[in-house]
């Protein structure tokens, strides 16, 4: 008994050193648990002083020093483990994220953070681990200077007349505006995010973002009754237009693609309930455009009969893309476009010597106008400073007289081929002719200024000579022939009729002007305003 109680004490014994290795083992594992968790902890906090230093230097318009001053703040006093560079960032998800960052540059736009910071282990290297750890971060952080611009015609010179039969055709309802009236309108400024803010409950969209909203289509009666509530007091003009409107459309069931019609830019993605600046738009603007999105699956046609002295008759047959546009905040590099538009407007003239009238029909096509932001200037010391540069080109524009084709005016479809039209037709005798012009496009830099913002100022960038005339350049070029019996002794017919046309060139170009400018299009010039800034902002990139 004594002999077994001996073994079993040995037995015991020998298990003791097996306990105190495998207790070794599991402190080694604890300690090796909480330097790890230590560096982990580090790795979080070099990380958040990077973003922070990045985020500062860009708002301090990229500045190395104020990155390095925020570094030391947070505690990273080590030079030499302390990177800052400014340079510039191209958002274009096509390059590679490591590629998008290139230091220096003549205006540099980001500034990167890398930072090294090393973590002494306590227990690591009690079992043979390493004595330190080293962890870093890196940051880039893109400066976001906003703008807004808009781009378009304010309408301020259009004739009222066929503005108003225009209107009544698209809204389906009767306008009777005065010049005044238009003015009033084109000079009340309306807030498009407040428009946007308005149109959610509209909608049933609840805890919805500006783009959520633009998704989606409204009816323009709720359309115009938002404009008002969105608008500044305005004038009593402006008012009294505007509740005319609101009224008579009151029942109207024809709906407006947002998108079409505004765009809310880089806070698309931002909730309705975050307010801020205010991005502006003119009345006038969003009237005439969504006046022409509710009939964007249409072709517009309109007799304006005799309302032209000089003419006997004009109808007017049309497709429109998009009238004005407004570009929302967005940062440098944002572009606006305006949209391709095709009309056809035939005209009937009193012929000469008392025969019958002469027919004109007189094709025209406008191409894209495109305006670029260039530059945004904030101010750091003075209000003053402030400045958005822009690159406006205009669109180039074709202009015909000639046979127009059933279908030609679809926008998807290729530019038509015309025949020769039959400009005047009498027993015995016609005459036909045709004609082209190719008018060019011109590009600018325009640079708007504390005090041009401010005032909501309008430039216009224009080629030389084209706004002049229309009529002219393209009677000129006409290409008349006389068929059938001939009287050249008697009358020569081919003169007399280009004789009458160039008689009403003054009339037709007035109608060509008018219509133009109702649509939102000034041809061969394009108007742009910049409608406020956002300046001090930055935001974290890859």
């Amino acid at each position: 008994m004594t002999g077994s109680r001996r073994l079993r004490a040995d037995e015991a014994g020998s298990i003791a050193p097996l306990v105190g290795v495998v207790m070794a083992l599991l402190c080694g594992f604890a300690g090796l648990g909480i330097d790890l968790g230590q560096v982990y902890l580090e790795k979080r906090r070099v990380q958040s002083a990077v973003d922070l230093a990045a985020l500062a230097a860009a708002r301090a318009g990229n500045s190395a020093a104020v990155a390095s001053r925020s570094l030391s703040d947070n505690g990273y006093r080590i030079p030499e483990t302390l990177l800052v560079a400014t340079g510039t960032y191209v958002a274009d998800r096509t390059i590679p994220a490591a590629d998008r960052f290139t230091p220096a540059g003549p205006a540099p736009n980001a500034t990167r953070v890398r930072v090294a910071s090393t973590v002494r282990t306590a227990f690591t290297r009690i079992v043979g681990g390493p004595e330190s750890f080293t962890v870093s971060g890196d940051a880039t952080a893109l400066r976001a200077d906003l703008a807004a611009f808009g781009l378009g015609s304010r309408l301020v010179d259009v004739d009222a007349g066929i503005a108003n039969a225009l209107l009544s055709r698209l809204l389906g309802t009767t306008v009777s505006f005065s010049i005044l009236d238009y003015r009033a309108l084109a000079n009340l400024r309306v807030d498009a995010l407040a428009f946007l803010r308005g149109a959610a409950p509209r909608l049933g969209l609840q805890a919805a973002t500006y783009d959520d909203v633009l998704k989606t289509n409204l009816r323009i009666a709720d359309v115009m009754a938002l404009i008002g509530q969105a608008s500044e007091p305005g004038s009593a003009a402006s008012r009294a237009a505007l509740n005319t409107l609101t009224a008579a459309l009151s029942g109207a069931g024809a709906s407006v693609r947002l998108a079409g019609l505004l765009t809310a830019g880089e806070l698309g993605p931002s909730p309705v309930a975050q307010a801020g600046e205010a991005l502006w738009v003119d009345a006038l603007g969003m009237i005439t455009g969504a006046a022409f999105l509710a009939n964007a699956t249409n072709q517009v046609s309109l007799d304006l009969g005799t309302a032209i002295p000089g003419l006997l008759r004009t109808r007017l047959t049309l497709r429109v893309g998009e009238a004005w546009r407004t570009s929302g905040f967005t940062g440098v590099g944002g572009s606006l476009s305006t949209a391709q538009e095709r009309l056809l407007v035939e005209i009937w003239i009193p012929g000469p010597l008392a025969l019958t009238s002469l027919y004109l029909p007189i094709y025209v096509e406008l191409a894209p106008a495109r305006a670029v932001l260039k530059k945004v200037a904030c101010p750091w010391n003075a209000a003053g400073e402030r400045s958005v540069g822009l690159d406006v080109t205009t669109g180039a524009a074709f202009l015909a007289i000639g046979q127009v084709p059933a279908g030609a005016l679809d926008l998807g479809s290729s530019r038509p081929l015309l025949a020769p039209a039959t400009i005047l037709q009498a027993p015995l005798v016609s005459v036909t002719g045709r004609a082209a012009v190719p008018l060019g496009a011109s590009a600018q830099s325009v640079t708007f200024s504390d005090a041009d913002i401010r005032a909501g100022r309008v430039r216009t960038v224009s080629t030389n000579a084209i706004a002049s005339s229309l009529a002219g350049p393209l009677l000129s070029n006409l290409d008349l022939q006389v068929n059938g019996l001939a009287l050249p002794t008697i009358l020569d017919l081919g003169g007399a009729v280009s004789a009458t046309l160039g008689a009403a060139a003054a009339p037709i170009d007035a109608v060509l002007f008018a219509i133009l400018k109702t649509a939102g299009v000034t041809l061969g010039s394009a108007d742009v305003a910049v409608t406020g800034t956002r300046c001090g902002g930055a935001v974290l990139v890859q």
